[in-house]
């Protein structure tokens, strides 16, 4: 009786094998059949990068900017319009603010969307005025050449994309519960 029940166990994890390996090589060829446009890959891509690049708003041992807690990042394609809609929310630090005194400014949205974007403040430090040597041209070449970066576009789909891109930046007050929301074009030298 043992020796019977050995061989269906036997036969049953060789059935297990083939039909688990017969099931993978359908599902691979089903994936290898599939196509993914230039676009869908572009914003896989884009969103990617920003998660990466959300990294420097983390906290500052010598902060010369407002701290950070957190940060969501959210890529959106609306397919009726044909744009591309990001949306950043940049929670402040709960510790620091509740003892230190601050109401958010419209640099603060700029220079979130600046650092996750172009790892610059595009601020001047002392002044905290905006830096006219970090300009629009600037800002463009810097995000070709980080988001555009191994993609086979062409300079006019290049343009019209980033034509097509829109931000919106919540900055998050956690004691006072007030956000500061500023939008634009993903390239404006100034959200509003």
């Amino acid at each position: 009786m043992e020796i019977c029940s050995k061989k269906y166990f036997i036969n049953f994890i060789i059935i297990f094998f083939l039909t688990t390996s017969i099931n993978a090589e359908i599902s691979f060829k089903n994936l290898e059949k599939k196509t993914v446009s230039y676009l869908d890959f572009f914003l896989l891509k884009y969103e990617n990068q920003l998660s990466k690049r959300a990294h420097m708003l983390g906290t500052q041992m010598v902060p010369t900017r407002v701290q950070y807690s957190n940060i969501g990042i959210q890529v959106n394609f609306d397919k009726k319009n044909k744009e591309i809609f990001t949306k950043i929310y940049a929670v402040m630090d709960k510790n620091r603010y509740s003892k230190k005194k601050y109401n958010q400014k419209l640099s603060d949205c700029n220079q979130v969307r600046n650092l996750i974007f172009y790892k610059k403040h595009g601020y001047k430090f002392f002044t905290q005025k905006r830096d006219p040597s970090f300009s629009q041209d600037i800002m463009e070449d810097i995000f070709k050449e980080t988001f555009f970066n191994n993609i086979n576009f062409r300079e006019e789909e290049i343009k019209f994309l980033l034509d097509k891109m829109y931000i919106e930046v919540t900055v998050f007050h956690p004691i006072n519960k007030k956000e500061l929301v500023c939008s634009g074009k993903i390239n404006d030298y100034e959200l509003n």
